[in-house]
């Protein structure tokens, strides 16, 4: 690829900046402006976004460094976001620091392929380039190796720069920048940070109690046996909803994601990982290379063998499983999903049937193994700075406050004062009728804490698809600490309305799912894994061919197509062919760099 001079000139160059270490700083201050105004945005500080400066040290003035500069920032296209200049959280960005923001608005469809073409015909790049929804960035590396960003470890360094991005990481207990370095230790990225527990733990098994009461399970199962005995009693009882019809399913799922399969595959051996991955004491493995993958697959086989699961669940795609789990007219036993899937167009009958559906985070094995899926919480890149920013310091001065916690909460949940509040003050008139704030504080007092803030939940801020100008909507870099205590949008009583209720009722049985679902996470587990771009299209082009190849195997073996005990020696042997050995090398120095 073409690389530019002057690129490759502004990289060397920001590698050997020498700026102060430091210590932990504290959050900037929060504004209260109504979206869509042109008035300039409050600065009065708010008690909860700052800290005062060390006694006998001089307080550092930002505005030293941002004042009159102007920012050129690309982002993707978002339908709802009205006008990116006259945001209100640009207002409080250009009203505390004194900049001025200009934004290059590119096709949300092709972002980062325009970006592509930018950098690699060497034209001038704009200052900051913005990631959209929760997974940031992709190309990140390739645009640093390049030469077209700048390495800004000694921003994080810098206690001045860095102050909202060490708060977070010191409430927290997470080490956020660490989680973005490359394999030679360079970070290129401001932090896109989402601490959220239901999604950690995101995947599960649902079973329907009353059809399992119905067939004389008072309790649900959890254990793979047990399990298995009710699929086998629930099909075998026939037309439990009395339509005439053989519509009952004990459980499905879809052929891309194969949720279903990795579900009870992981009692067995741990297969939530992307690649099949596994750690055991600091030492990586694939998990479809171990014993207890082919134990795994004979309990699984039992079910595809006896009908308790139709082979369509290996192939079928996502609009052919939500027509079978979605169907009010038919039964379905079980589900792994994040929720119960709706059921019914009434939104009150929805919920309704969702509190009918018990979980199991993971089914126990007669040798007592069970691992529930867990994914941690990892840092995406929410920005960059390119080595065209003449004023990198301003830029990222910029960037580190709007991962302050102020900014982090407006980045997700609107603009402070009309779509949410702090704790101290919320507006009660602004909640549902008949509830007050104390109704919301914490769902499990034991895990977690009085709320920080609530949401006004007649003030329906995300995924409304109605454009305003309060948020940039998930653009750009954020770390969102607050579900330590989770939104807290839909706590209150339901107010003696059916369907409000049955909705509360079932947001606080999710949220003892998650916290119960959390116990079985795998003591060991694989965060993050940095590679040099020579190991990473090493790795890629080996993992493509395991990925294509394991997917086959699974659908082989399921169906008898293949011998489990009699072709397993054939199957390991064919992963070594492919280079599964190379593979697994490169991921095990990745994961020790880790270390």
């Amino acid at each position: 690829m073409k690389t530019n001079f002057k690129r490759v000139m502004a990289f060397l160059l920001s590698l050997i900046m020498v700026l102060s270490l430091a210590a932990c700083g504290a959050p900037a201050d929060t504004t209260t402006d109504a979206p869509g105004t042109d008035a300039p945005a409050n600065t009065e500080a708010s008690a909860n976004d700052q800290t005062e400066a060390p006694t006998g040290a001089e307080e550092f003035d930002p505005r030293t460094v941002t004042e009159g500069v102007t920012l050129t920032i690309a982002v993707a296209s978002d339908d709802e976001v009205i006008d990116w200049e006259t945001n209100n959280t640009t207002l409080m960005i250009e009203e505390k620091f004194g900049v001025d923001l200009k934004f290059e608005v590119y096709a949300s469809a092709d972002f980062e392929d325009k970006i592509n073409v930018m950098v690699n015909g060497g034209d001038k790049l704009p200052d900051i380039i913005f990631g959209s929804g929760v997974n940031g960035l992709v190309a990140v590396a390739n645009w640093a190796s390049e030469g077209a960003l700048i390495s800004l470890n000694e921003f994080y360094e810098n206690p001045d720069y860095a102050k909202n991005i060490n708060l977070a990481c010191e409430k927290l207990g997470v080490d956020i920048p660490s989680q973005l370095k490359d394999a030679d230790g360079n970070i290129w990225a401001l932090p896109k940070y989402i601490d959220s527990p239901v999604d950690t733990a995101a995947y599960k098994l649902w079973i329907n109690a009353e059809y399992a009461a119905a067939l004389g399970w008072e309790e649900i199962p959890t254990t793979t046996e047990g399990f298995y005995e009710l699929c086998k009693a629930f099909v075998a009882a026939g037309d439990m909803n009395g339509n005439g019809l053989a519509d009952e399913v004990a459980l499905t799922g879809r052929g891309d994601k194969l949720r279903w399969f990795k579900y009870l595959m992981s009692s067995f051996a741990y297969t939530w990982d992307d690649y099949y991955l596994d750690v055991t004491d600091g030492t990586l493995s694939f998990a479809y290379t171990s014993d207890g993958w082919k134990e795994g697959l004979k309990y699984v086989k039992r079910f595809i063998d006896e009908g308790l699961i139709s082979t369509t669940a290996l192939t079928q795609d996502k609009a052919s499983y939500s027509a079978i789990v979605t169907n009010s007219e038919a039964v379905v036993l079980a589900d792994v999903a994040y929720l119960p899937q709706m059921i019914n167009n009434d939104i009150a009958e929805q919920y309704k049937t969702k509190l009918k559906y018990d979980w199991v985070p993971a089914l126990e094995t007669p040798e007592g193994n069970k691992e529930a899926y867990y994914s941690d919480v990892t840092a995406k890149n929410g920005a960059v700075i390119t080595v065209d920013c003449e004023n990198p310091e301003a830029a990222f001065i910029v960037l580190d406050y709007m991962c302050s916690e102020t900014m982090s909460i407006t980045w997700r949940w609107g603009q402070e004062g009309v779509n949410w509040d702090y704790w101290e003050n919320v507006d009660e008139s602004k909640l549902p009728e008949g509830t007050t704030k104390e109704d919301y504080a914490g769902r499990l007092a034991a895990e977690y804490p009085t709320p920080v803030f609530i949401p006004y939940s007649d003030a329906t801020f995300w995924g409304v698809g109605t454009p305003q100008n309060g948020s940039y909507m998930q653009a750009g870099p954020a770390i969102v600490g607050v579900d330590k205590v989770w939104g807290v949008a839909k706590l209150a009583d339901g107010g003696g309305d059916e369907g409000k209720q049955a909705e509360v009722d079932m947001e606080r049985r999710y949220a003892e799912c998650t916290v119960d679902t959390i116990k079985y996470a795998p003591e060991e587990r694989i965060i993050t894994l940095p590679m040099t771009t020579d190991e990473t299209e090493e790795a890629k082009e080996i993992q493509t061919t395991l990925d294509n190849y394991v997917k086959e195997s699974i659908g082989a073996f399921l169906t008898g197509q293949w011998d489990i005990d009699a072709y397993w020696d054939t199957y390991l042997a064919e992963l070594e062919k492919i280079g599964i050995d190379d593979a697994l090398a490169i991921y095990q120095t990745s994961y020790d760099r880790t270390k």
